[in-house]
């Protein structure tokens, strides 16, 4: 069954986009066929990935277009339809129509079948597109800072997704962003999330400067810089969704060469099966993932985390 993703806040600077760019670069480097559909006017999923598109989904929804004259192979197992300003008259388009909620979903329906997961990136207010897209949405992810007017917005965002969708059940992860261990507001702040919506909470993604440049040069973290602490929390938290979301990978492929760079063998494996050794806070069974060259080994119960260099790796 495809898996239709919106990555949603309602408060933009928040990750959103370097979420949905790295979490689905590593379902795809984990033989996943995904699409990532840009819903939001600012366009800025084109430019993370490095890529020029000469159509957007402006064309789709107002000009009827289907998705797959649109779509663009940003990475291997990775199609993208991109979106810029227009998408803002798109938007008026879409309100006077009697179905206006219902677009998106329609939009993707004939694509569905070529993909096992479909990803929105949303913008940063309850747009008529989120909207859509949380209407569309089989699943939820919702990234967000460690920050206290963060942490109310994401209590008013969970409400408006029940409203929308009738129930909550369809959040499957929120993913604290930019966390500071160092700073006592953050350990504050994410201890919270903890209480509050429990196993919903996934790892961290601390702050690490590679994130930022890797989107301003048009590379995921994986190409950029695939020892940093951004690649390891990200290719942690795409092991822990594919369990969520049971993906098995089965076409593992390797990172598109770089320009003056070798090529890279797959950063996500599919080595993160249950071990038999047990986690020594919680005694819960461990989780392993090879990550550029690492190996972590994680709990998804307790949140232990440790990592070791692969001897030999490179």
């Amino acid at each position: 069954m495809t898996r239709i993703v919106a990555v949603i806040n309602l408060k933009g600077g928040i990750g959103k986009t370097t979420t949905v760019v790295n979490v689905s670069a590593g379902l795809a480097l984990k033989g996943a066929r995904v699409l990532l559909i840009d819903i939001d006017a600012q366009g800025n999923l084109a430019m993370a990935l490095g890529v020029r598109p000469h159509r957007t989904l402006y064309e789709a929804i107002v000009d009827q277009k289907p998705l797959t004259d649109l779509r663009i192979s940003a990475r291997p197992n990775l199609d993208l339809i991109a979106a810029n300003e227009s998408l803002l008259l798109a938007q008026q388009a879409i309100a006077g129509r009697s179905d206006w909620v219902r677009v998106l979903e329609q939009l993707v329906r004939p694509v569905r079948e070529e993909y096992d997961f479909i990803f929105f990136d949303c913008g940063g207010s309850l747009t008529v597109l989120n909207q859509n897209a949380l209407i569309a949405a089989t699943e939820i992810i919702i990234p967000t800072t460690v920050e206290p007017f963060s942490v109310r917005g994401l209590e008013k965002l969970i409400t408006q997704i029940a409203r929308v969708k009738g129930s909550t059940s369809v959040v499957r992860a929120i993913i604290p962003t930019m966390v500071d261990p160092r700073m006592r507001q953050s350990i504050d702040l994410l201890a919270h999330l903890n209480r509050t919506y429990g196993q919903l909470v996934l790892p961290p993604v601390r702050t690490n400067v590679r994130l930022s440049e890797a989107s301003a040069v048009g590379k995921t973290i994986y190409e950029h810089d695939p020892r940093s602490r951004g690649a390891l929390d990200y290719a942690q938290i795409v092991e822990i969704l594919s369990k969520i979301w049971n993906f098995q990978p089965t076409r593992p492929v390797s990172p598109r060469p770089l320009p003056n760079s070798t090529a890279k063998r797959p950063l996500v494996t599919g080595n993160g099966a249950v071990q038999s050794d047990t986690c020594p806070n919680c005694g819960q069974a461990l989780r392993r993932a090879n990550v550029a060259g690492y190996r972590i080994t994680y709990c998804t119960h307790c949140r232990y985390r440790q990592q070791e260099l692969i001897t030999g790796a490179h």
